[in-house]
């Protein structure tokens, strides 16, 4: 099995929302902790949507996913 390289300071980290939604302020505690360890938080604004008791519509999340995984 092939290990990816370890995440160095200064490398960008994918903010999605695969599940449940959140609150704006355990958003933006987490991205402080993700700056805190040296690391640039990326996301848009899907992260944010909301459907029922789940994060949006699963083709918005899953596109969220998608585009993480690819950038």
């Amino acid at each position: 099995m092939r290990k990816p390289r370890a995440l160095t300071p200064g490398d960008r980290l994918a903010v999605v929302a695969p599940a449940s939604p959140f609150t704006r302020e355990e958003f933006d505690s987490g991205l402080q902790e993700i700056r805190r360890l040296g690391f640039v938080p990326v996301y848009d604004d899907s992260v944010f949507a909301r459907q029922r008791y789940v994060a949006g519509p699963a083709e918005v999340r899953a596109a969220a996913i998608r585009a993480a995984w690819s950038d």
